[in-house]
């Protein structure tokens, strides 16, 4: 059985007690106008209206509800929508007049007016797993980005401080740049923050970054001179 089968059958199921909400039910579900006379017939006008030419995409895929007609009975039912707080979008799909809602509060809020709340709530749940489940790729992904920029920087500035010791320009530089010089040897996957705290006495990431661009610029003039 369908997700929108499912919510239908639910929905034919539901017994109401009061002969005006029996009969508000019927004019949705017959394309007839509603007579009301209490404040709950527009919800069931509008369950009889979805179990009649109602559709909702399944939980999971991309959000979705349409309400399909084939005449100007559209504008009726969507100023009743209106007069509950939840006017639909108009469109037209295969010479068919549509109502749709494309926002999933929107679409939630239809279903728990008519009465399908505990479907409502699996949409928001796949809604919520759907987001858990792009939050933590984009943390993995920005985590991954972040090891790939701090290895090619960890690259580049054991490259740059080799060089150096084979121009012999090792013993020519301060103690602290050779301090750095040697901890980045030693330590070639270590990130800055986990350097820093190596070096005597530890100094800030910012700081170690700017010793680290020193030698990749001697390096740099090593280049040019060749």
């Amino acid at each position: 059985m369908s997700f929108t089968s499912e919510i239908k059958e639910y929905l034919n199921s539901i017994q109401e007690k009061h002969p005006c909400c029996i009969s508000a039910y019927r004019c949705g579900l017959e394309s007839r106008e509603l007579i009301s006379s209490c404040e709950r017939d527009s919800a069931c006008f509008l369950r009889g209206v979805f179990v009649r030419c109602g559709f909702v995409s399944p939980p999971g895929g991309s959000n979705g509800l349409t309400l399909t007609f084939s005449d100007d009975y559209i504008f009726y039912v969507n100023a009743v929508l209106d007069s509950v707080g939840i006017e639909a979008k108009i469109g037209r799909r295969r010479n068919k007049l549509i109502l749709y809602y494309k926002e999933s509060e929107r679409i939630e809020d239809f279903l728990a007016l008519i009465g399908a709340s505990k479907f409502a709530l699996k949409l928001m749940e796949q809604k919520i797993i759907k987001e858990l489940r792009g939050n933590a790729n984009r943390i993995c992904n920005a985590e991954t980005a972040n090891l790939d920029r701090a290895a090619k920087a960890a690259a580049e500035q054991c490259g740059a401080i080799n060089l150096l010791i084979a121009n012999r320009e090792y013993s020519t530089l301060s103690t602290e740049l050779r301090e750095c010089a040697d901890l980045r040897l030693v330590n070639p996957d270590m990130s800055l923050d986990e350097l820093r705290l190596l070096c005597d006495p530890p100094i800030s990431k910012s700081g170690l970054n700017h010793r680290f661009k020193r030698l990749i610029m001697l390096a740099d003039q090593i280049k040019q001179r060749k």
